[in-house]
């Protein structure tokens, strides 16, 4: 019994640990009143694709250590998000930390710390980015679009809403510590400059200026950044001056930094570092308070301080008792974090399943929170590598290849769908990534695949990832000129990435290797082999007017005839054959539903003229073989048709008839100008034209004997049409 007992306590104590490994959001503490404060540090050294730095995280420690100090406000860990190396992707910051930021609820009079440190790199004066983990550029700065970095837009965009609140934001960054980079010693300038010129409202603290690169050294501090050593030095209290009253303001911090970093680069290193603090409209603001005790014991311990702890110490005791007392929460919150640590993302017993189960039963819940940006941030991880793979110029030739990144799209279009809603721009910025890798998939028929290069390209024109992929789209289907042109457009604008060049030289030797075919030289081409004939439906309305002329012959009582325009409609059946690249024959079979209203006039003895109208209406079926010369090619080409027609009138209405009956017979000579659209996914052609008929031949009746027969000259028909005509490519 004893054993069991034991037993049973062990259970429920491992039971405990993984609750409190696996943390949900914990929301703002609202039993302390007043201002808080919040931070987010990033620290990356060891990045996964580009060149390694060597004190990024040991900064973003030191930084941490100091906020959780007297000075720095004695942060908590439950109000520090800390990204260090690996952690520091894309997704754990634009997802996991913004639903963290989301669930603190900042207000009037917080402050939030923004800490960012590492790689910064640009790809022109607009397009600025902090480097991520998993950041791949794959030697080509414009490939930052979809590998992973994070647009400072985004960050700023972020910090604009938080300011709007109330809310007082400093962004620290101390990420141009190399021009190794793709974008170079252009990159650094165009990165810092950009992020200083771009004021939200934020205090900004730059670790260097346009151009320059942000030191670190073994000697410095230890290991660390030469501006980050300096700002924690200056906040901790070294940078108290003029009345030492143990506040360190705006001013202060900024006189102490822009002191010592250029003076310590300059005769130590034999570099220029100039740090950039903005603006003078703070220097009054208090950013630390110094506290004596632990000043004294940074002078004495500062050379060998060390970093490390995570920003989450796990749910609380409180916490634990409200939540954990539904256990089949905890036990699907714990099955949905197995999952997640065995990259089982999809289908049965997955973590999409378990967090489904999570928002069906408990929504708004904390760990359901949790659940839901930490499956779309392993979304878009997962389907990460396979951009990454793309980026590398990894063969994606297999059919299984095609479609693992099919599927890969498919789960970044899943994290959109959970994003959407509270980060709309991040989850836009993901629809080129997603579109990439669908067209990288295997649908059985290329147009999917074009249609969804395409998409891509509407979201970023000169993007060179979809530009390439066009070019080997056009590759596969033995399109050498296509082929050719996008990857020229590709390699233009990624001229230092390695995989536009080889799919450029791909494109290039199947252009050379394409023969002309010298056995049928002076024939005409077979019109089969220029396009195949197909059958489609045409749907049309318009209006209808005779064109009547008096014959003068007043013993009829008439002085004179009118005509006034009625509605008509048709539709019909039409063959589609080609007769080469821009020419076409459309023969078409339509009914035609008419209707025209012949006003004859009177003279009163008033000598206010009456008018008697007759409508004549009737069904007719109408033979066409209108000529189509297209004006262009491509997805829109206006066109015109020009061809005559045969109608035969069916049936007329009885009281018409009997007073105007007309011939049955009827030519007529047409002329339209169309748009042939093509509907890429459907395989169809949508075609509205404007048409104008005009009768070649009088339809009054000869035989007749009627007063109004004889009131007439000729009649002739026209009209204006508006027709659609739908057909099989």
């Amino acid at each position: 019994m004893k054993k069991s007992v034991l037993l049973l306590l062990a259970c429920i104590a491992m039971s405990c640990q993984f609750i409190k490994a696996q943390t949900p959001l914990k929301p703002r503490d609202t039993t302390i009143t007043g201002p808080q404060n919040f931070a987010v540090v990033m620290g990356i050294s060891k990045y996964k694709f580009v060149r390694p730095l060597n004190y990024a995280d040991k900064d973003a420690e030191l930084f941490r250590n100091y906020l959780k100090s007297p000075g720095g406000g004695r942060l908590s860990d439950d109000n520090i998000y800390l990204l260090l190396n690996d952690q520091a992707n894309e997704t754990n910051f634009q997802v996991k930390f913004k639903s963290w930021l989301k669930s603190k609820k900042l207000q009037k009079g917080d402050r939030l710390f923004m800490y960012l440190a590492g790689h910064g790199d640009a790809i022109d004066k607009d397009q600025f980015f902090y480097l991520t983990y998993d950041c791949n550029p794959a030697g080509d700065k414009n490939n930052y679009l979809v590998n992973g970095a994070i647009r400072m837009y985004d960050i700023k965009t972020m910090i604009a809403k938080e300011v709007g609140k109330g809310v007082e934001v400093f962004l620290i960054m101390d990420a141009c510590r190399s021009n190794e980079l793709p974008g170079g010693a252009e990159g650094l300038g165009f990165f810092s400059s950009a992020i200083s010129e771009q004021k939200v409202g934020e205090v900004m603290m730059l670790a260097s200026a346009a151009g320059q690169e942000s030191l670190e050294d073994a000697s410095i501090g230890n290991g660390h950044g030469l501006f980050t050593w300096y700002l924690v030095d200056g906040l901790s209290g070294l940078a108290d001056a003029g009345k030492a009253d143990n506040k360190i303001t705006f001013a202060e911090i900024k006189n102490y930094v822009e002191k010592n970093v250029p003076s310590v680069a300059t005769e130590k290193f034999k570099r220029k570092q100039d740090p950039y603090l903005c603006c003078n409209e703070f220097s009054e603001k208090v950013v630390s308070n110094v506290d004596p005790t632990y000043l004294q014991q940074w002078l004495k311990e500062k050379n060998n301080r060390r970093g490390g702890s995570n920003s989450f110490n796990g749910i609380t005791a409180a916490d634990f008792k409200r939540f954990a007392a539904d256990t089949a929460l905890v036990e699907t919150y714990n099955r949905f974090n197995r999952a997640i640590r065995s990259n089982n993302l999809t289908g049965s017993s997955s973590a999409e399943d378990f967090y489904q189960q999570l928002e069906k039963k408990y929504p708004g819940n904390p760990y359901t929170q949790d659940a839901k940006s930490s499956l779309a941030a392993e979304f878009i991880n997962d389907a990460q590598k396979k951009v990454n793979q793309y980026l590398t110029c990894g063969v994606i030739s297999s059919s299984k290849d095609k479609q693992e990144h099919a599927a890969a799209g498919g789960r970044i279009e899943k994290a959109i769908a959970l994003l959407r809603a509270d980060e709309p721009e991040f989850a836009a910025a993901l629809r080129g990534r997603m579109f990439l890798l669908k067209a990288n998939g295997d649908y059985g028929t290329t147009s999917a695949a074009f249609d969804y290069a395409h998409a891509a390209r509407a979201i970023d024109p000169n993007g060179a990832y979809i530009l390439n992929q066009l070019s080997r789209l056009h590759l596969e289907n033995n399109r050498p000129d296509s082929a050719a042109y996008y990857a020229d457009k590709a390699a233009k604008a990624a001229p230092k990435w390695p995989c536009a060049l080889t799919t450029l030289a791909l494109a290039q030797k199947a252009l050379d290797n394409k023969k002309p075919d010298l056995t049928n030289k002076g024939k005409k081409p077979s019109p089969k082999l220029l396009c195949k004939p197909s059958f489609g439906f045409t749907l049309g309305g318009g209006l209808n007017q005779s064109n009547p002329t008096y014959s003068g012959n007043q013993q009829t009582g008439f002085t004179g005839v009118n005509s006034k325009s009625a509605a008509g409609g048709n539709a019909g059946f039409l063959y589609h054959i080609c007769l080469g690249p821009s020419i076409a024959i459309r023969p078409t079979a339509t009914v035609l539903f008419e209707s025209t209203d012949i006003e004859f006039e009177r003279r009163s003895t008033s000598g206010a003229p009456i008018i008697e109208t007759i409508s004549v209406k009737g069904t007719t079926v109408s033979m066409a073989l209108p000529l189509l010369i297209r004006l262009s090619s491509g997805k829109l080409a206006p066109y015109i048709a020009l061809g005559p027609s045969f109608n035969y009138m069916l049936s007329q209405n009885g009281t018409s008839a009997d007073q105007l009956p007309v011939k049955k017979s009827l030519f007529m000579g047409n002329g339209g100008l169309g748009l042939d659209i093509s509907l890429m996914k459907s395989g169809w052609v949508l075609s509205p034209e404007l048409k104008y008929s005009a009768g070649l031949n009088d339809i009054n009746s000869s035989t007749s004997t009627t007063v109004y027969s004889a009131a007439l000259g000729s009649l002739k028909k026209n009209t204006f049409s508006l027709n659609l005509y739908l057909r099989k490519r």
